[in-house]
């Protein structure tokens, strides 16, 4: 069975990351963010909003389930009782990747050689930012599986709890997003652009 690779490219005025959301990755959590990291905040959000180029790239996969937490996922079978545990009951998932490009990793390195401080605040921004990009996606694949009367689990990435980084490799070989959002895979299981993820969203009935 074919499982044709979707692209997926919102607009920026749906992108959603506010200043609450850079201070979170900054550390201040529900704490009140200082006036002047806010100015640093708001200027990183406004330069990178300006040069970003959010993509994504999904597709829809039979996945089951083995004994001894073991999953057997379209890229071969994986070991992992927190994967299980996010996906169990699920007969379907979507596997996809998404960045906010190439400009943001220039960006980050102009801002380094002028300045440490603004550039952990833009690293924030960046990490904000395709968060923004992974929930527009996921929400727009809500809706589509709320009309079929479905749901969907909370997306897990490859890094998190005994879902081993090395899994990049599988979702890499199976969605080739190289082919259509320019993302790719470095030796180190990095991801270059740098501001990129890759998940799975479990679908329930």
């Amino acid at each position: 069975m074919s499982h044709p690779v979707i692209l997926y490219e919102p607009e920026k005025s749906m992108l959603e990351f506010t200043p609450k959301e850079v201070g979170r990755y900054l550390g201040y959590g529900n704490n009140a963010i200082p006036d002047n990291e806010l100015q640093l905040i708001n200027r990183g959000i406004e330069q990178v909003r300006e040069i970003m180029t959010g993509k994504a790239c999904y597709s829809k996969f039979p996945v089951s389930f083995l004994s001894g937490d073991k999953i057997q996922l379209p890229y071969g079978i994986v070991k992992s009782k927190h994967l299980t545990r996010n996906l169990i009951g699920c007969s379907e998932i979507y596997i996809f990747a998404a960045t906010i490009g190439t400009e943001f990793d220039r960006l980050l390195q102009r801002t380094r050689v002028r300045s440490l401080a603004e550039a952990v605040t833009i690293q924030a921004c960046g990490a904000a930012a395709v968060e923004g990009v992974c929930n527009s996606l996921n929400e727009t694949l809500r809706l589509e599986m709320q009309k079929e009367g479905r749901a969907l689990r909370p997306r897990y990435s490859p890094g998190f709890g005994d879902y081993t980084l090395d899994n990049q490799k599988g979702i890499f070989a199976l969605i080739e997003p190289a082919r259509t959002i320019g993302l790719t895979l470095m030796d180190s299981l990095t991801m270059a652009p740098e501001k990129s993820v890759t998940a799975i969203i479990g679908i329930e009935e």
